[in-house]
């Protein structure tokens, strides 16, 4: 429990340095950029969504291209690895793993929704509309952390914070072994870098998409939409 306190201290800690950091950015890039930055909000104006619309959003997006990916990913190297050692090598166990995977991709839509709904956060994910790649990048990381509320400004992603170290320990309730403190840190810590993927993964995926003629890319993209 004292390695879960410090963990948890070092956690919040390096939330706000990051939000003082960004908030410091930001007001840097509206002084220099303010007059594209107005004509970009007129542009492309905000739009909240509901309470309802924030959690269909969440439970599409276990389904989305991007995210069948990552779930093929984990549950491939749960299998090779034999994780939970318990559930075995075995075909039938590869299943189990799937659906596992589908059952975290649940808990965290499930609990992230009902931070989103005490702090406001909105929970889609806007393109850049940048150029470079790197830029894109960039943006895609900034934007795991930092994102929109309510209210069209920018917060903190405490939703993401809570629910990728909170769903670990909801998902030790039905695997072999019980809950493990270590395992679930370590799991939410690999939640996060996961997250990172899965923005970036959304970023281009339109891209992705327009290469393989199943939709067009992000500069065919009248407004800065969500992916679907």
């Amino acid at each position: 429990m004292r390695a879960l306190r410090f963990f948890m201290a070092s956690l919040f800690v390096a939330t706000g340095c990051l939000s003082a950091q960004t908030a410091d950015a930001q007001r840097t890039d509206h002084l220099l950029n303010t007059e594209e930055k107005a004509a970009d909000a007129a542009e492309h104006p905000y739009k909240p969504i509901t309470r309802k619309q924030k959690y269909e959003y969440s439970l599409e997006q276990m389904f989305s291209g991007p995210r069948l990916l990552g779930v093929l990913a984990r549950t491939t190297i749960d299998q090779v690895e034999v994780v939970p050692h318990a559930w075995g090598p075995t075909a039938p166990a590869l299943g189990v793993r799937v659906a596992s995977q589908f059952g975290r991709s649940f808990a965290h839509a499930t609990i992230a929704t009902g931070i989103r709904d005490l702090d406001h956060e909105d929970p889609r994910y806007f393109y850049s509309h940048k150029k470079s790649t790197f830029e894109r990048t960039r943006y895609a990381l900034i934007h795991t952390f930092w994102v929109h509320n309510d209210n069209g400004s920018m917060m903190p992603a405490y939703s993401r914070f809570i629910s990728d170290f909170g769903m670990p320990f909801m998902a030790q309730t039905w695997r072999p072994g019980g809950v493990n403190v270590p395992d679930a840190l370590r799991s939410g810590a690999m939640g996060l870098g996961f997250g990172m993927g899965m923005n970036i993964a959304q970023e281009f995926w339109p891209d992705v998409k327009h290469a393989l003629h199943l939709g067009p890319g992000v500069d065919a993209l009248i407004t800065p939409g969500t992916i679907h």
